[in-house]
């Protein structure tokens, strides 16, 4: 896996996200640009949370599965559209340079953990971030203990992987013990993800901070955070 990351990684330095159109060549369904900075209104489904269907009811069914086990499983995140994360990356942003930090480090410090809107996996409707209901309101150490003992053990069963992993070799974003993307869509999605020109797409975007968005800072943020995944989500 290893060597197949690296490969993918070499071939995006070599050429930036722009692929042969043939390495990914299928009859199953293509995403738009707008889809995949989620710009585009896609169909989802929820009340509190919204995903897309098929990785709605496979959440649905882990929750309901996990709860016989004593696990309850609270969603935190799921969806959310390209405005909805440009917020989360200005506050945070705002935050940082409030407290004294140059525009280059604030920008630093957001994407240790926050993705440069256009570029968030839960643009998608595949992603969530998910927390121990009972110790996110009861701080219950026994029981957050056994919910991820849980997850390790079954999220995979219903299709979710753990995107940002605490293997020592990924890149990119500090490990997220909560952020699961949904395989079976989010994988065709990245696909076409990478064969989009983000340089390009992230320049004409008002995103705070971009002024330090220049080529060679967007290719290293591309190939060490977009691919710096859980490696069963390639």
């Amino acid at each position: 896996m290893q060597n197949r990351r690296f490969f993918i990684k070499s071939s995006i330095l070599a050429s930036f996200a722009l692929f042969s159109p043939t390495i990914f060549a299928s009859k199953r369904k293509k995403y738009s640009k707008d889809m995949l900075i989620g710009k585009e209104k896609i169909k989802l489904y929820g009340k509190r949370y919204k995903m897309q269907k098929e990785a709605y009811l496979a959440l649905e069914k882990m929750k309901k599965d996990a709860l016989v086990s004593g696990v309850r499983i609270y969603v935190v995140s799921a969806y959310r559209s390209f405005a909805h994360q440009n917020k989360i990356w200005s506050r945070k942003f705002n935050t940082f340079r409030a407290a004294g930090y140059s525009v280059k480090e604030a920008v630093n410090k957001v994407k240790e953990y926050s993705a440069i809107p256009g570029t968030s996996r839960h643009h998608w409707g595949t992603d969530v971030d998910l927390a121990d209901y009972n110790k996110k309101f009861l701080n219950n150490k026994v029981t957050h203990s056994k919910y991820l003992t849980w997850m390790d053990e079954n999220a995979h069963k219903y299709g979710f992987y753990r995107v940002y992993t605490n293997n020592k070799f990924r890149t990119g974003y500090k490990y997220e013990s909560w952020h699961y993307s949904y395989r079976n869509i989010s994988k065709p999605m990245l696909e076409d993800y990478l064969k989009l020109d983000i340089v390009k797409i992230l320049k004409n975007e008002k995103i705070a901070g971009n002024q330090v968005f220049t080529k060679d800072f967007l290719k290293q943020y591309f190939t060490n955070n977009v691919l710096g995944i859980n490696d069963y989500l390639f």
